[in-house]
Order: structure tokens, then C-alpha cells, then sequence
């Protein structure tokens, strides 16, 4: 508001305007008027604010005079000086067009009171006398629609008890802009340092709150700027802003840097396609790592600053990034986007939209391909200070948030968290996460390994990743109420295959996966194959795992292998017999008509006489009812 106000008031055109109109001054007050004026004009401010007093007293019923000194002590920020002044001014002119920006200030000065009533009056007032396409007008039809949420915001508040992270993680004046990965586990901020230098700082949770922050990395902090980062859910790819270097496109720009084991690489500047000659920052990188979300002011926006977004197209290269569109971007300020864990919640800060005055911050849910209206997430979380940068966890249940609006804590930015209230929680859909590691079943070392994670029930491939070299580690966001299934493989191992479903009860999954070396005798189970009960025929879900087993084959072409069924204990031996037979017969089958040569293949089964636990609850049956491959 306070920008656009003295943009508009200290123009030229306003003050001619104003000048022809009034009724003609004292010669005394002429005189005086014309060296406050000079005086004016060249910046000394303290001499034309005499000069002006003067002319008051000799013609206190000239409406140029009480917006001169409306305007200066605006810029002394004499608030009560500068309301008075204001309020003269409308009173001797109030029906004048030129008098919008003063009913503009008076409006705003209320707003900043709390007085939500009085502003709207004053703003609808600017609505009538101002141009109906200019900006102060399009700014009044805001603050006004503000100024009613405002009131009912505080009047129905959002039930949150905002508390600070604590000493050990704010040891800086300033830090902001926390994210953190999909395990709630380990946290990364921006701070500002006493040599105002933005770095990257990182501490990981430990009984009883946070260990002490450290920068990190040196490979990514440097003497310039660095910061307003997003971390992949897994925590081992960060994408970061840097300012000022030496391959940047703009004066920022976003980089990109990998996690191997405990050490971070080079960040590289992720190229002309995403950053531009302008500003690129405050970047959100999906769970999966595939989608990009960031701020910039690049052209071919809706606005100042806007949203935009692009897609990994292959392992280093993006898509041309697309605005979000007039759905979430307005004519003014939006940015500081964060996609949650679940793909599908976007929140992100505007000053273009109605709220608790400058920046607050909003929700929207991605339907389909298109985003839902904005929505305020409420005070006293969005108050009338700017309100930006906002972390949700995976499972929807805590917010982080940068807070600068404690009387404790003047002029300083601090982390704080809450529990996410009901009204928001049912908003957020909440996720899961699988996390363990791979490594040779033979010497328990760990592996690199790709991972491919499929929803079952749309059949579709919903991530794709690999599990740290040094470690074996990986760690995978899955989304409530759906079937997994997981695939993991390295060349010269056969791959494994696991299922799984996420209920509301299970916050995690917890998988050490081992893999075999292909030599002869090794088998694996199939894990993802689906019949109807006593029935061979297979379930079209079935579908996802036998193609990543055409694809084994079709990679491996030295290794023949036998597919084997088996059931529980339910039925007499010879019905099982026969079920598992016809079972690995129609596994066998399809394999042969997605082009493996049945020379390749053998099928057999073996009933029940293979149980690889005992049958004593459905649990174990479950288990024993199986479709298995082993290399010949």
C-alpha cells in the first residue's frame, strides 16, 4: 500500500491539478508558498516544512498546503502530523478526484489500526473518484475486500500456538525459509550472518529438539549470497539460489547440487532454460524431485513477480518453465511457492490478494491439471506484517514458518513451528514415506541401485530414483490409501520385487533390501502377481510386474529361468497342486507372448509342499501363496 500511495502522491500531475483548482492565496503566503516550493523541489525537506508551517498560518484553508505537509511528515513518518493533514485536505476538496490517494492513506492508516469498518469506507471512496482501470483503484477494490476478510479473520481466528524452534537453531538475527525432508528428520534454513551474508545452514533432530546448525557445505557456501534452497524428499538433491556468480544468467539464479554419502557436489547452474536475465529464486522441488516450482519476474508474466514451474524432462534436462496462470499469479507480488510431499498442495505468499495486509500466505489444490482458488490459511498465522515462507511436514500434521512479528524479538526473523489446526489438516492430504536401504546379500555391502515405485491401482509410475552409493540409502514418499509397488534393480543382480499399501495408521515403511548376484539357483519372488482366489487367471494388475520382468529378460538374454507356483494349505493337495500349476503356466504365457523365447522358460508347481512359513493364520497363507523365478 505505502509504495504505490507515495508512487502516486509526489507525481507532478497531482500536484498541478490541485494548484489550478484552489482559491487564490494571501500575497504574503504567494510569496512564502513559492520558496517552500524551491525548497521542495530540491529535497530540503526540513527548510520547506517552515516554509509551508508558515504559509498555514496565513492561508489555513488551502487544500495544496495541507498536502505538503501530509506529504512530509509522511516521509518523517509522523503518522498523527500526517492524518491530520490528510484529513484537512478532504475536507476543503472531498469530492475531488486528485483527493483518491489522500482517502487512500486514511484508508490504509486505518487498516494498519485494525479499524476495518472505517478503512472500507475511506477505500470505497478511492473506488469512486479514482479511474476505474488505474492502479489505485484496481488497490482500493483490494484493500477493501481485505479489509472484510481482516475483520472476520480476527473474529474467527485459526486455532494455532505458534513456538519458537529454540535458541540452538535461531542463533542468527535473521533465518527463514525452512524446509526440511519427507522423514521430519533433518531441517535446512537460510541465515543471515552479522556480515549480512545469506548461507545455507542444516541441523537434524535429536532427543529433546535440534542439534546445533552447521553451514552445509563449503562446496555451496561462498562469500556471496546463497539461500531460499528446497530439499528432494529423500534429502540428497538440493536446489538452492545464488547470487552474483561469475556463470550466473541474472542477478540470481538456481543451481542444483547432489548428495553422495555425507559429501555435497559442486552446484550447477541449472541453465538458460529455467533462469533467465532477470530474477529466479525461492524454488519448491516436488517429493519425486520432477517438478520445479520458483519466483521469478522473467517476462511473460501476470504480474511483478510471479509463479512458474517446469518439469524434468531426462536426468539433467527441464522443460520450459510455464507461469502458473491468472488462477494463482495476480498484477502485484507472488512467490515463496511450496509444494507439500503429496504432489498436489501448493501454498505460496502474495500481496495481490485479499488478506491481512502485505504479504500473506495462501493454499491452493492442484484438481486434475488445474489449480482451485486461493485460499487465506487464516490468521493469526497471516497477520499484517509479510508472511512468506512456509514448510508443511509430509504427513500434514506440523508447519514451520519465519515469524518477525514479536515485540521480544524486534528486528529479527525467527523459525517458528505449530500443529497444523483441523481446518488446515483436512486440506492437506497427508503422506508416507518408505525408507531403508540396498545393499549385496552376499557381503551386506551397500548398493546404487535404481528404484521405480508404480501406484497399482492407476498402473502408472509414480517415482523414479536410486539409493546412495555410499550408503544404500533411499527413501520414497507414498501417498495414502494406494498399493505400491517396488522395484529395484542393478545390473548383475535380479531384481527384487516388493508390495505394499499405506493406511492411515502407518507413518512409514521400513525396508532393507538385499540383492542377489544372478548365479545359477538364485530366485526371487514376484510379489505384484494377482489372482482371484482359486482362480489362474491373472488380475490386471499383474500387468506392471510381469512387464519389468520382460524387461529383465530382454536385458539379461544369457540366464533362462523356471517359474514356480504355490499355494497355502486350504484345498486338498491335489486342487493345489493343479492351481499352482496353471498359475505358473499363465505367468509362463505371458512372458512368451511379450516376445521371451520360450526355450527361456519353464514353469512348474509345487501346491503346498514349499511353504516358506507355516500356515497357522491367513497372515503366513498369504505368504506361502506365491509365484517364484529362479535362474537355471
Amino acid at each position: 500500500m505505502r509504495r504505490l500511495f507515495l508512487t502516486l502522491l509526489f507525481s507532478g500531475f497531482f500536484i498541478s491539478k490541485i494548484y489550478a483548482q484552489d482559491a487564490p492565496m494571501s500575497r504574503r503566503g504567494k510569496e512564502t508558498f513559492d520558496k517552500a516550493q524551491k525548497a521542495w523541489q530540491a529535497r530540503q525537506i526540513n527548510e520547506a516544512l517552515v516554509l509551508f508551517e508558515k504559509v498555514e498560518e496565513t492561508d489555513p484553508n488551502n487544500a495544496e498546503i495541507h498536502l505538503r505537509l501530509a506529504q512530509i511528515y509522511e516521509l518523517q513518518k509522523k503518522t498523527e502530523l500526517a492524518k491530520k493533514h490528510f484529513a484537512k485536505f478532504i475536507a476543503l476538496r472531498p469530492a475531488d478526484p486528485q483527493s483518491a490517494s489522500a482517502y487512500h492513506w486514511l484508508g490504509s492508516n486505518l487498516f494498519r489500526a485494525e479499524k476495518y469498518d472505517s478503512a472500507r469506507v475511506y477505500f470505497e471512496k478511492v473506488i469512486a473518484l479514482a479511474p476505474a482501470k488505474s492502479s489505485l483503484s484496481r488497490l482500493a477494490q483490494r484493500n477493501s475486500a481485505s479489509a472484510l476478510f481482516a475483520k472476520s479473520a480476527i473474529q474467527h481466528p485459526v486455532k494455532v500456538q505458534k513456538k519458537s524452534m529454540g535458541d540452538t537453531v535461531n542463533f542468527l538475527t535473521s533465518q527463514f525459509f525452512p524446509v526440511m525432508t519427507a522423514d521430519d528428520e533433518t531441517l535446512i534454513f537460510t541465515g543471515l550472518t552479522e556480515n549480512k551474508d545469506e548461507n545455507i545452514y542444516i541441523t537434524h533432530r535429536i532427543p529433546g529438539g535440534w542439534d546445533v546448525p552447521e553451514e552445509i557445505s563449503k562446496t555451496i557456501n561462498t562469500p556471496n549470497n546463497e539461500g531460499t534452497c528446497s530439499i528432494s524428499a529423500d534429502g540428497r538433491t538440493l536446489v538452492l539460489t545464488a547470487c552474483n556468480r561469475a556463470d550466473s544468467y541474472g542477478g540470481c539464479d538456481l543451481y542444483i547440487s547432489k548428495k553422495q554419502g555425507n559429501d555435497w557436489s559442486t552446484p550447477q547452474n541449472l541453465g538458460e532454460t529455467i533462469n533467465s536475465r532477470n530474477w529466479e529464486s525461492q524454488p519448491s522441488l516436488s517429493a519425486d524431485g520432477r517438478t520445479l516450482f520458483f519466483a521469478s519476474d522473467r517476462r511473460g508474466g501476470q504480474g511483478k513477480l510471479d509463479i512458474w514451474y517446469s518439469v524434468l524432462k531426462n536426468k539433467d534436462s527441464w522443460s520450459e518453465p510455464k507461469n502458473l496462470g491468472t488462477g494463482i499469479n495476480t498484477p502485484d507480488d507472488d512467490n515463496a511457492p511450496f509444494i507439500h510431499a503429496n504432489g498436489r498442495t501448493l501454498f505460496f505468499a502474495s500481496n495481490g490478494l485479499p488478506g491481512m495486509g502485505g504479504f500473506d500466505i495462501f493454499l491452493s489444490q492442484k484438481i486434475d491439471t488445474t489449480w482451485s482458488a486461493p485460499k487465506n490459511i487464516g490468521y493469526p498465522i497471516n497477520t499484517q506484517t509479510d508472511q512468506v515462507a512456509l514448510y508443511i511436514s509430509a504427513n500434514g500434521k506440523k508447519a514451520y514458518y519465519t515469524d518477525d512479528n514479536s515485540d521480544k524479538t524486534a528486528g529479527r526473523s525467527l523459525l517458528y513451528t505449530f500443529d497444523l489446526p483441523d481446518t488446515l489438516q483436512n486440506l492437506v492430504t497427508p503422506t508416507r514415506y518408505a525408507k531403508g536401504k540396498v545393499i549385496d546379500k552376499k557381503t551386506q555391502q551397500p548398493l546404487s541401485s535404481s528404484i521405480e515405485l508404480y501406484d497399482l491401482k492407476v498402473q502408472q509410475k509414480v517415482a523414479e530414483f536410486s539409493s546412495d552409493a555410499q550408503t544404500g540409502s533411499f527413501l520414497a514418499v507414498l501417498n495414502k490409501g494406494s498399493e505400491y509397488a517396488f522395484y529395484v534393480s542393478k545390473a548383475g543382480y535380479l531384481f527384487k520385487s516388493l508390495t505394499f499399501s499405506v493406511s492411515d495408521s502407518v507413518s512409514s515403511v521400513n525396508l532393507e533390501i538385499p540383492l542377489e548376484a544372478i548365479e545359477k539357483d538364485r530366485a526371487e519372488i514376484l510379489n505384484n502377481i494377482f489372482f482371484n482366489s482359486g482362480e489362474f487367471t491373472l488380475d490386471e494388475k499383474s500387468k506392471v510386474e510381469l512387464d519389468r520382468m520382460v524387461d529383465f529378460l530382454k536385458t539379461n538374454k544369457q540366464i533362462s529361468i523356471e517359474i514356480s507356483g504355490h499355494t497355502d494349505d486350504v484345498g486338498t493337495d491335489q486342487i493345489n497342486l493343479e492351481l499352482s500349476k496353471k498359475r505358473a503356466q499363465s505367468v509362463m504365457d505371458y512372458l512368451q507372448k511379450s516376445g521371451v523365447e520360450p526355450a527361456r522358460l519353464s514353469s512348474k508347481g509345487y501346491g503346498e509342499t514349499k511353504p516358506v512359513v507355516k500356515n497357522d493364520s491367513e497372515e503366513s497363507r498369504q505368504k506361502n501363496r506365491r509365484i517364484e523365478w529362479r535362474v537355471l
